[in-house]
Parts: C-alpha cells; sequence; structure tokens
C-alpha cells in the first residue's frame, strides 16, 4: 500500500509539472536599435574641477541622427549655483555600430580621431556603456 501511495504522488508531481511547461513561451529580446539611440539628447552631469581648481559641474550630451549618422558630442560647465553655462565645447561626428550585435559604436571625430563605446545599451530612457575606456551613464534629456 505504501508503494502505490508513492506512485500516486510521483505521477501527481510529473502531471503538476507537465502542466506548468505548457502555454505560450515569450521570449522578449532586448536588443539597441537605431530608433532607441538616435533623435534624443543624452545628458549626464557630474562635478569636476576647471583649469584653475575650482569645482563646477559639467553636463555632457550626446546626440545621434538616424538619417546621415552624424552626431554631437557637448559639454557645458556651470560655476556653483548659476543656471546658464560659462563655457561650452561642442564636436561633432560620424557614428557606425562595430557589428551585427549593435553592443558597440565607433565614433569618428575627423583627422583620425576615433572613440569606442562599447558595451551600449540603449534603452527607453537611459543610455549606459563605456566610452574611450570611462564607463558612463546618460539619461534622456526629456526624462524626468
Amino acid at each position: 500500500m505504501k508503494t502505490l501511495n508513492y506512485v500516486k504522488i510521483l505521477l501527481l508531481c510529473v502531471f503538476a509539472v507537465g502542466f506548468t511547461s505548457c502555454g505560450d513561451d515569450n521570449y522578449y529580446t532586448i536588443k539597441n536599435s537605431d530608433d532607441k539611440l538616435c533623435g534624443r539628447t543624452w545628458v549626464e552631469e557630474y562635478t569636476t574641477e576647471n583649469k584653475d581648481g575650482v569645482e563646477v559641474v559639467c553636463n555632457h550630451q550626446l546626440k545621434f541622427a538616424k538619417a546621415d549618422n552624424s552626431g554631437q558630442e557637448v559639454w557645458e560647465y556651470y560655476r556653483g549655483g548659476e543656471t546658464r553655462p560659462y563655457e561650452t565645447t561642442s564636436r561633432t561626428f560620424t557614428w557606425k555600430w562595430m557589428d551585427k550585435t549593435m553592443e558597440g559604436l565607433t565614433m569618428n571625430y575627423g583627422a583620425g580621431e576615433v572613440k569606442y563605446f562599447d558595451n551600449v545599451w540603449a534603452r527607453d530612457h537611459y543610455l549606459s556603456g563605456k566610452l574611450d575606456g570611462v564607463v558612463i551613464m546618460l539619461r534622456d534629456a526629456n526624462y524626468k
């Protein structure tokens, strides 16, 4: 009789596992795309020191255009409490995905200057990766 009880329990477990495996298996791939990367202003803010050793806030921006694979990198520097930057630097570049996996970008600034943006994660409101060896995390400027 004890054997019969063990067989019943074993069959019940097999059926339970079998029923839980039924249904639609929806696998969502989270993949980078031009649409996720382009048409936004990606920003990050950090504190740094200017050439005089004074602490300032830097607003670093990346912009990617889909139509012609152009882009712009902007740095705006603010002194404490000011709402307008006292210095702005801007550079343009062309960009392309490194390969079909779309996990890295090559950013060409011209005159032989190239930066690599590795381990790129472009999501709805966030962009992160390793830009020329430095880990950066940016957010969509329009996302609060």
